[in-house]
């Protein structure tokens, strides 16, 4: 029934001969996701700080 879901939205999967290969997904180590995390963090305090200075005046 979502076949057309899977197949559009995650690659799918091809089969040949009965053989069944997958599409690779790239992995995302601690660095990057330390580094995503910081920038998620950082984008908060400057909204905060923003919304924060123009409440003050």
């Amino acid at each position: 029934m979502f076949d057309w879901f899977w197949n559009g939205w995650y690659g799918g999967t091809t089969t040949s001969g009965g053989s069944t290969s997958t599409s690779s997904v790239p992995e995302m180590d601690a660095a990057s996701g330390t580094l995503a995390i910081a920038v998620v963090l950082a984008a908060l305090v400057l909204a905060w700080e923003i919304k924060r200075r123009r409440a003050r005046n």
